[in-house]
């Protein structure tokens, strides 16, 4: 199980990490310091964040995965956390945002709602997965965990702030620092299961 785990977390990641990559250096037109990762879901580029989102939930199955054999308490609210962030990512490419400028409608609010599920899971999670990794005898680990908990928990701060003062122009910047620790977490908890 563990080895299927580690398979899903750093395979997941990989998709995930390349597929934002290819479609930052792409002509969209979109600036990564303001706009959401989700406006590359309304480009013509699409196709890379629904990739990107699909590899976030697979990283996410094998984060449930990897927490499933260590039991107890903690663990089962790490594996719930991980389940809604997994589900969260795989159905938000099929609920685009709202382009910018445009009403505010079903789907787009859908799409928020699925985005901030995501995040709120995945940040609590690595908080919740710290504790499970401690008790389960790895206390570096677990420090890493929180401190990936810390990053995504800061980014979430920010993009509260910049989401009601737009004329910061930093919305964009906020929320990748929420990708960089949930990709770093998932990577930690890769290379601890192949461990």
């Amino acid at each position: 199980m563990t080895g299927l785990a580690a398979v899903l977390l750093l395979a997941g990641v990989a998709i995930a990490l390349l597929s934002l990559i290819v479609v930052h250096l792409l002509p969209t037109g979109l600036n990564p310091v303001r706009d959401p990762v989700s406006q590359y879901g309304i480009t013509s580029y699409r196709g890379w964040y629904w990739s990107a989102a699909g590899g976030a939930a697979v990283a996410g199955i094998g984060g449930v995965l990897f927490f499933a054999p260590t039991g107890g308490v903690i663990s089962t609210v790490t594996i719930v956390l991980l389940a809604v962030f997994a589900v969260a990512r795989a159905a938000i490419g099929f609920f685009p945002m709202d382009a910018p400028g445009s009403g505010r409608t079903g789907t787009g609010r859908t799409h928020n709602l699925l985005a901030t599920a995501a995040f709120a899971s995945v940040t609590a999670a690595a908080f919740t997965g710290a504790g499970a990794l401690h008790d389960a005898g790895f206390p570096d680990a677990s420090a890493w965990s929180t401190a990936c908990g810390v990053v995504m928990a800061v980014g979430a701060i920010g993009v509260l702030i910049t989401a009601r003062r737009e004329r910061l122009g930093l919305f964009g910047l906020t929320e990748r620092i929420i990708y960089l620790g949930f990709l770093a977490w998932f990577v930690l908890l890769g290379v601890l299961a192949l461990s």
